[in-house]
């Protein structure tokens, strides 16, 4: 068991260590990208970009959970080495995302000119033929990127996790290359800028899913003759439970953008998402070590390793609470920071780089004990306390930002509250699992 924690724990610090570098350079391209954008498209335009690009990715609760339950069930199966189950759970996965991304893509591009965009985005309607040739263009690479990034969940139960945070670095590089490119030569387009950052990705996860299942994953590499109709259930069992709360994350999260603009215009999504970049920039530094840990849990969970997830726990509380002290840093000197960094091309208000600092610190917390209670599987209580969220986050940001005269500030206010319910509850819980005293609703 020892010598088992220990390996465990040199693959956490290796992928930590990796990821660093690798997500470090992902925030420095990130930086860029905000301000090279607002240099080739309006602030406006930026924030239509945003708000499609949301709206987008609210399809990404319809793989029904199913690679988050195959990272969990992968990762059972390398810790008890049936690399046969995994090839069988690995090329499932494959036929089941194709099969529903697919159709999907088709359903969404009949609907698209039967929506009127510019009333719901609150923009001219002239914006109305670039909006939906955007949207085009957005929805063919997202379901293609969702069936491809099915490689994600396996290198993330490969316990290689910093490998996966690789792909989309090289993605965001080309497309800040391509994009500094159109600045030079090209009009302001959405259609442009969706292609730039939209593509790339895919190739680089298909170049890599060559490489890799050809070498390293060939074990678990994908055959349509692996295919089993068996291994739905075992994904299902548990992917289903991560699928309700995928709904919740499409309407806490990704319809933020939706919702700012509705309440108050794009001007604004612009703004928030400013802040969301720059405080986000102490969040992602801790999610960089956070990720590692779900397959990890998952490891030491599967073998009854309480003492190794409690130590970790405690560390990661103490970085936690380092963190908070970053972000209030953050906030103070994030004047001098805009005026360096977006200078005039932009304004984002004090007060909402205050809240977005608030919001970030409280779900910061909440992602940790969602990490590692997703690495046990035992969410069916999230499932339930989410279900708060899914009802009660859309009619509080209209409440808070509409009826109560808050705008866009009414919308993180909303994001606030909902995440503190969240906190609470999951913390409650982790420390039951950990303790080994859970029943009933915790451990189910």
């Amino acid at each position: 068991m020892f010598m088992e924690s220990s390996a465990r724990t040199r693959k956490v610090k290796n992928n930590v260590i990796g990821s660093l570098v690798i997500k470090g350079l992902s925030i420095v391209v990130q930086l860029i990208l905000v301000p090279l954008t607002l240099g080739y498209v309006s602030d406006e335009l930026y924030g239509i970009w945003l708000t499609l690009s949301s709206i987008v990715v609210w399809l990404n609760f319809f793989d029904i959970g199913f690679t988050l339950g195959l990272k969990n069930r992968l990762a059972e199966a390398i810790a008890k080495e049936d690399y046969e189950k995994g090839k069988r759970l690995v090329s499932t996965t494959y036929v089941l995302m194709a099969a529903i991304f697919i159709p999907l893509f088709c359903f969404g591009a009949l609907a698209v000119p039967h929506i009127d965009w510019p009333y719901w985005l609150k923009v001219d309607a002239g914006y109305l033929p670039e909006i939906q040739s955007t949207l085009y263009i957005l929805l063919g690479c997202f379901c293609l990127q969702m069936i491809t990034n099915v490689l994600g969940a396996v290198v993330a139960a490969f316990q290689q996790v910093a490998l996966s945070s690789l792909f989309p670095v090289i993605g965001n590089v080309a497309s800040v290359a391509i994009i500094y490119v159109l600045t030079k030569t090209a009009p302001p387009s959405l259609m442009y800028l969706a292609l730039a950052i939209s593509i790339v990705p895919i190739v680089v996860v298909v170049v890599a899913s060559a490489v890799l299942y050809s070498g390293a994953y060939r074990r678990v590499a994908p055959a349509l003759g692996y295919f089993d109709k068996r291994e739905i259930g075992s994904l299902f069992s548990l992917g289903g439970k991560f699928f309700l709360l995928q709904v919740q994350v499409v309407v806490l999260y990704q319809t933020t953008n939706f919702l700012i603009s509705f309440v108050s215009s794009p001007v604004t999504v612009t703004a928030y998402n400013i802040a969301y970049r720059y405080i986000g920039v102490a969040m992602m530094v801790f999610m960089i070590v956070l990720q590692p840990l779900w397959p990890a849990v998952t490891d030491a969970y599967t073998k009854g390793d309480f003492a190794w997830m409690k130590r970790v726990y405690r560390k990661m509380s103490l970085l936690y609470l380092l963190s908070s002290l970053a972000i209030v840093l953050l906030l103070l000197v994030s004047p001098l920071v805009y005026k360096v960094w977006i200078g005039g091309k932009a304004e984002v208000p004090f007060i909402m780089t205050a809240v977005v600092a608030i919001y970030v610190i409280v779900h910061t917390w909440d992602s940790l004990q969602v990490y590692i209670i997703n690495g046990t599987g035992h969410i069916k209580l999230q499932v339930y306390v989410t279900l708060f969220g899914l009802i009660a986050h859309v009619p509080m940001s209209l409440l808070f930002g509409k009826y109560l005269g808050l705008g866009g500030l009414g919308v993180v206010l909303s994001m606030i509250v909902v995440n503190i319910v969240y906190a609470s509850c999951f913390t409650l819980q982790i420390n039951k699992l950990l303790n080994n005293t859970a029943k009933g609703i915790w451990i189910a």
